[in-house]
């Protein structure tokens, strides 16, 4: 019988270490973490457990005195993480290893953001009401729905959202993990998920409010958030496994996960089993470095490759702008709050039109025109334009 497990979950998620291993070591700052249930087996003994996800900062230890249990290693799949050491600020990581480009595009979105909106940055770590953090989880929610709807996709944290809701509230109590919000005003833009390790920062689940696009609010919250390891003095921050351009744009350690295929020594078929495996996980990663995919062996890890499987993604509606002289007489046109629900298909055109005219929401006003079915106007305090959609 082959169990697979994932250490990354694990230990950063629910704060324990699997059986088999008696400690655990930061190998960033050579702190060590006991196992309080070392060799407290669930399921067969004789069966083999693939352990995936070990972070190459973390050197998990198994007990080879007091348990039969052995593995084979095997390092299959890429991880993404930023390594802070070398830096003493966040400034200087974006100068060094975004490059001046890629720092001035990133910032200057986030000062256009902070131009056009009262934005506002909180990170609840520790200490957080519990009706703040029921609403927070509320839109966090609903932010992912949007985005995967969007994609024509599922978040696959649905699979454990209850989980999730359950457990992180007691986590960000004890600093084990935190909600890291951007508001506008008292709306939530942008809420991540993330868990902490002494000095080590996973970005579990990152969100932001797709109405706001335009303005790079992934870009923006990482840099903040990276602000915040520097002044709480992290040295690595973790953004996982699966492939995706911004992980490579901001890691400057891309580098590979350990799997662990554990066996009991003591059972032949055992050892043979594991070998078997972790020679197959070898083939395959040899097969997708050489672009060759003739053997699918997903059944070993717990996760899926970030690939669109066929699904439809962004379908964006006709839209056509006129920019506008003066504004039509009062009796032609009718005032509207793109707060409430049912203007809020014209939110991101707004948005889109502070960013591009430089407009902030105090000046912003919006009119339906009466005679002219699906057609808007967004005033600005220097700028106008007619939206038709």
């Amino acid at each position: 019988m082959v169990k697979k497990m994932n250490f990354f979950f694990e230990f950063f998620e629910k704060n324990s270490i699997l059986p088999f291993y008696e400690k655990v070591d930061n190998r960033t700052n050579g702190q060590i973490s006991f196992n309080k249930s070392v060799g407290k087996i669930v399921g067969s003994k004789s069966g083999v457990f693939v352990v995936n996800f070990i972070p190459p900062y973390l050197d998990a230890k198994i007990n080879r005195q007091n348990t039969p249990y052995r593995a084979f290693q095997v390092k299959p799949r890429t991880g993404f993480i930023m390594d802070l050491s070398p830096f003493s600020n966040a400034d200087e990581y974006l100068k060094i290893h975004l490059g001046s480009k890629n720092r001035r595009n990133i910032l200057s979105r986030l000062k256009r953001l902070e131009s056009c909106f009262d934005i506002t940055y909180k990170s609840y770590f520790g200490e957080i009401e519990k009706s703040e953090y029921d609403f927070l989880f509320g839109e966090f929610e609903r932010m992912i729905s949007n985005r995967f709807e969007q994609r024509g996709d599922e978040h696959v944290g649905f699979q454990r959202w209850d989980d999730y809701k359950e457990s992180v509230y007691d986590l960000i109590r004890n600093k084990r993990a935190s909600l890291f919000v951007i508001y506008d005003q008292k709306k939530p833009i942008v809420i991540n998920l993330n868990y902490h390790y002494q000095n080590i920062l996973d970005i579990a689940i990152p969100s932001y409010d797709i109405d706001y696009f335009k303005f790079g609010l992934g870009q923006s919250a990482l840099v903040k958030q990276l602000e915040w390891c520097f002044q709480n003095n992290y040295v690595r921050v973790d953004m996982r496994w699966g492939e995706l351009a911004y992980k490579r744009l901001w890691c400057n350690s891309i580098t590979n996960y350990k799997c662990d295929i554990v066996y009991n020594k003591n059972i032949p078929t055992s050892i043979l089993l594991a070998f078997l495996i972790s020679k197959g996980v070898n083939v395959k990663k040899a097969m997708v470095e050489r672009k060759i995919w003739p053997v699918n062996l997903k059944f070993l890890f717990n996760c899926k490759d970030n690939i669109n499987s066929g699904k439809k993604v962004d379908e964006v509606a006709a839209v056509r702008f006129e920019e506008l002289d003066s504004l039509p007489s009062q009796d032609e046109i009718c005032l509207l709050d793109i707060n409430k629900e049912e203007f809020r298909f014209l939110r991101n055109h707004v948005y889109n039109f502070q960013f591009i005219k430089n407009e902030h929401t105090r000046d912003i006003k919006v009119y339906s025109i009466n005679n002219e079915k699906m057609s808007y106007i967004i005033e600005g305090k220097s700028k106008l334009q007619k939206l038709i959609l």
